[in-house]
């Protein structure tokens, strides 16, 4: 299986806080870290985790090496990363004793891509049984499209929400990806049902939406299967989306019928969370598999 994940590559600074800082509020952080991250990064190492081929697109800075050697040495094929002058994208993330966190991104490199360099990377990788994109570089609008036209099948996961996002044509969406917020930021509506029916109007195929402690949901337009979350001692939530993402997807495309593409994913996530950090705590095959074997 061979997934082309076109998307951002961050380095992610964690700051380990006693609670959420309020407006106006200075607090002293309680510990420091530096990780690989970025929506793109993750969700590339859970699809690799998983067990599929992976090729990465998308820009880094000078400082970006960091990055691009954690991909390469997990197994993932940077050959369609590009450089860029400005300064790799890096996130600022504040992370509390209850696993909760909130976010600053700075785009960086990750704004830099231009259409050109879509029609490059699109060109040499069309035999892709997949492009997956995130909402975190340039140009997505441009890259779904395109790949919609050369006959290429696309994942999207409409991630962060901009209001940008109302206008995306979703018609060139075979498999969207969103947790609940995002589905009633997109649509307007209110409840699960409500949200996927709107979303499959505005023309996807296929919808995946998570509900975090209540676990997630597929749809078709005939078929609702839902899956609940397994219940762990979460400790940071970063990156529980894009481990999800990963797994699902595989099992998906590898032929999974929906309920069990929703376990894995959600067995995946429930991992993830148990420690500090995003992509480096991204499980792999073995400790999924075991987790759901303790679990029956």
């Amino acid at each position: 299986m061979k997934i082309l994940v076109f998307g951002s590559f961050n380095i992610d600074k964690v700051y380990k806080m006693p609670h959420l800082p309020e407006k106006g509020e200075t607090l002293y952080c309680e510990g420091y870290e530096i990780h690989v991250g970025g929506k793109g990064l993750n969700q590339a190492l859970a699809f690799a985790f998983a067990g599929a081929d992976v090729i990465v697109g998308g820009k880094v800075g000078a400082d970006g090496g960091y990055l691009t050697g954690y991909l390469e040495k997990n197994g993932i094929d940077i050959s369609g990363i590009d450089s860029s002058g400005e300064y790799t994208g890096h996130t600022i993330i504040e992370t509390d004793p209850q696993g909760q966190n909130q976010m600053i991104l700075f785009g960086g490199a990750n704004r830099e891509i231009t259409e050109d360099y879509c029609d490059r990377l699109l060109a040499k990788h069309r035999d892709a049984d997949l492009l997956l994109m995130q909402y975190e570089t340039s140009c997505v609008e441009y890259m779904l499209e395109r790949a919609h036209s050369l006959g290429i099948k696309t994942a999207f996961n409409p991630s962060p929400y901009v209001d940008k996002l109302k206008n995306i044509d979703y018609s060139c969406v075979d498999i969207l990806i969103l947790n609940e917020y995002e589905g009633k930021s997109i649509t307007g509506e209110a409840g699960t049902e409500r949200v996927l029916k709107a979303l499959l109007a505005l023309g996807c195929k296929e919808i995946i939406l998570t509900l975090g402690a209540d676990g997630a949901v597929y749809y078709n337009g005939e078929d609702t299967v839902s899956c609940p979350a397994f219940i762990v001692n979460a400790v940071d939530t970063t990156g529980a989306g894009d481990t999800f993402t990963g797994y699902c997807l595989y099992e998906l495309l590898s032929g999974t019928e929906p309920g069990k593409a929703l376990l894995t994913g959600c067995a995946a996530s429930a991992i993830e969370v148990t420690k500090y950090g995003a992509a480096e705590t991204i499980p792999h095959r073995e400790n999924v598999e075991k987790f759901l074997n303790d679990a029956r």
